[in-house]
């Protein structure tokens, strides 16, 4: 119960700040990322992470464009404001103790500052007192805490939500009008110890430079359109892409040999070398000679990440196998499939004996032929990233020995945050909000028990496709008549449509041809109360400043 003195931790807040804050660029990491995402998301706001900045919608859809440094920053910061929480906790409790019970309590505590509180309201100080028993410096902290704000470095009265955000900006010497947002991300760090843990490391210089963490092997899955590729290109680098198909193979993904073109000369003249006068079936001309078929050894996509890993080891790789389950996937890894298993360090955990075949080639390469000689294994700075949607037909299955050398993340379906969240689809004759469209047609699966896995995700209609009524037809109707709604058409489209040829007619005559209308009207209300609650706190904002 005891409370620590908020002019001590400010003060020592701010010298740390001065001495120990580094400004360049770093890089956040993923547990960081997803930590911070998961708490905007349960305060119905979203963010999409650069390399050195980050892009956040709040619930209204304006967005904030905050660089890295803002996170680093808000650490030096975080262990006040958590005292700074704790000290209007203290204040809650008394006012919610039958015993205590002041009339207008929080108007009181708020008509309190800059006054003394023996005139103004002594019942306030003694219910303090009362409430801490044998901690009268407690006591004493909590009664200058809400008289005495240049004690703590405060502004805006106790009583507010924001009141925490002047004295943080303050400390950190922070513009209000630009930089506001720093104190809001302090504060999700003081109430989140998980985040709050994750954020401290953010502090250690070794670890914002050290980008050879270790590797490992992640599958992303989830609905389609859920922006999977866009959150692997998002949180890994240097990035080799490759698409598992019903034909792809291990021989494509590690390498075989396959015939080569090689080219001699086919005349001479004085010991010149004169090619034979040959034309490209598109009339160019060839001059190479004649061709000669060899046969080598051709790297697949796993071999060249591997040897690019192996010999740059300050440097992070990563293989980004898109639709893993298109393919057979235990059959394309192989061999390779005995790697997958790492130690702490992100090395394999075994080695594996390579065909000869690929023995011979890595013993080609110069700066490679020695680090094999023991048997092949994946470098602790080589990730390998796979996304899959389960819910996609004629798909292979992922059997458990192969599921478990794997992390998985599942990405969830967002309705706000994203990129063309405001870009308007014609629906109806009305332009709606992609936002709005997408939550109400999502809402109506939800309501008809479809697997969430075939909802809609926002990328499924790209920002590209956006304006393009032809895509909304196209792409989002077929999938909802062919895919989702198979066995539950006359539950989600508009009465009369028998056909998908007549689903198609009415959305272009500017019909209602899905069963949304209810849900469009309530989304509609709620975003109209949304921006009134917003526009009354800007004016609050201006009116205290």
């Amino acid at each position: 119960m005891i409370l620590r003195d908020l002019n001590e931790l400010a003060n020592s807040s701010r010298e740390n700040y001065r001495t120990q804050f580094i400004n360049e660029d770093f890089k956040l990491t993923r547990d960081f990322k997803e930590l911070f995402a998961s708490v905007l998301k349960s305060r119905n706001a979203e963010i999409r992470y650069l390399d050195h900045s980050a892009e956040i919608s709040i619930s209204s859809g304006n967005k904030i464009f905050c660089p890295n440094q803002w996170f680093y920053i808000s650490t030096f910061v975080v262990d006040y404001t958590m005292e700074l929480i704790k000290y209007k906790e203290k204040l809650e409790q008394i006012s919610q103790i039958d015993n205590y019970s002041i009339t207008g309590f929080w108007d009181k505590i708020k008509s309190l500052k800059g006054k003394d509180i023996d005139q103004q309201f002594p019942e306030i100080k003694e219910a303090i007192y009362n409430f801490f028993e044998e901690e009268q410096q407690s006591a004493e902290y909590l009664c200058r805490f809400i008289t005495d704000y240049e004690w703590w470095y405060g502004s805006k009265t106790v009583d507010r939500t924001d009141f925490h955000v002047s004295p943080i900006l303050h400390l950190l010497g922070l513009v209000n009008v630009s930089q506001s947002y720093v104190a809001y991300i302090v504060f999700y760090m003081a109430s989140n110890d998980q985040l709050l843990e994750s954020a401290l490391r953010l502090q250690e210089q070794e670890f914002r430079h050290n980008t050879n963490t270790a590797g490992e092997n992640l599958i992303v899955y989830g609905a389609p359109g859920t922006g999977k590729s866009r959150y692997l290109e998002d949180n890994f680098s240097n990035t080799t892409r490759v698409v598992f198909h019903s034909e792809y193979s291990y021989f494509d993904f590690v390498g075989s040999y396959k015939p080569v073109p090689l080219y001699k000369p086919i005349s001479l003249n004085m010991g010149v070398a004169e090619p034979m006068q040959l034309y490209r079936i598109n009339g160019d001309e060839f001059q190479r000679g004649e061709p000669v078929i060899d046969y080598q050894f051709v790297a697949g996509p796993f071999i060249n990440v591997l040897i690019k890993a192996v010999l740059n080891p300050e440097s992070k790789y990563t293989l980004l196998i898109e639709e893993v389950n298109r393919a057979n996937a235990p059959s394309v890894f192989g061999d390779i499939f005995q790697l997958l298993d790492r130690k702490s360090d992100g090395r394999s955990q075994y080695k594996i004996s390579p065909n000869e075949d690929l023995k011979n080639y890595l013993s080609s390469i110069q700066n490679v032929r020695f680090i094999f000689e023991e048997g092949l294994f994946i470098p602790g700075n080589m990730n390998i990233v796979a996304t899959m949607n389960s819910a996609d037909q004629g798909v292979y299955v992922l059997d458990s020995a192969f599921k478990r050398r794997w992390k998985f993340k599942y990405m969830a379906i967002k309705e706000s945050g994203f990129s063309h969240e405001n870009s308007l689809v014609r629906y109806a004759g009305v332009d709606y909000k992609w936002r709005i469209l997408l939550t109400a047609i999502n809402n109506k699966l939800k309501n008809l028990d479809v697997n969430e896995d075939r909802l809609i995700g926002p990328y499924f209609i790209s920002p590209e496709e956006i304006g393009d009524t032809s895509s909304f037809a196209s792409k989002l109707l077929i999938y909802l008549w062919d895919d989702v709604a198979r066995y539950k058409r006359t539950e989600l489209f508009s009465e009369g449509i028998r056909t998908y040829s007549e689903l198609v007619s009415a959305y272009y005559n500017n019909l209602d041809v899905l069963e949304i209308r209810s849900d469009l009207e309530e989304l509609l209300e709620q975003e109209v109360e949304a921006l009134e609650e917003e526009v009354e706190l800007i004016q609050e904002d201006i009116s205290v400043e």
